[in-house]
């Protein structure tokens, strides 16, 4: 329960980061994404692999795989009924298998705002924040909030 109050804390205090994006792009960009956060431990690495098509891995501490697979472009826009709609650069949704489980995943990446990079608990700084819903978009059994950075080319 202090992870998920914690969370929500990091998301309502951080949500404006993606609220500020630049239009949006229905195709994933093709250096990978690396994201995450240290409390909670998770990470996730996102990679285009077609139009339209990215090869998602999302783990938990000490790098323990918790879903991989593929994610299609959407419109980025994630729809949350605490925080309302936010708008990144790039959306992807599809479906995670956690603990032999499907749930809907739907993935926002975007810019940190203007003169207030997103930062992670360690205080490092990022260009990119990732928001991720894994459940029911009205109401998902986990948000994840972290930050990142494409890799060079």
């Amino acid at each position: 329960m202090r992870i998920a109050t914690f969370c929500l804390a990091v998301l309502l205090t951080l949500a404006g980061a993606v609220h500020a994006a630049t239009p949006a792009k229905l195709d994933f960009p093709e250096n990978a994404f690396n994201g995450g956060n240290t409390d909670p431990v998770w990470s996730i690495e996102l990679k285009r692999e077609d139009v339209g098509l990215v090869r998602y891995s999302l783990s938990s501490p000490r790098g323990v795989l918790l879903a991989a697979g593929t994610l299609k472009s959407v419109a980025p826009v994630l729809k949350l009924p605490v925080f309302g709609e936010l708008k990144g650069e790039y959306g992807l949704a599809g479906t995670a298998t956690i603990q032999q489980r499907s749930r809907p995943m739907q993935v926002l990446v975007g810019p940190s705002r203007a003169g207030a990079p997103c930062q992670d608990v360690r205080g490092k700084k990022y260009a990119q924040a990732v928001f991720i819903a894994i459940g029911d978009a009205s109401d998902p059994d986990k948000l994840y909030y972290g930050c990142g950075e494409y890799r060079k080319p």
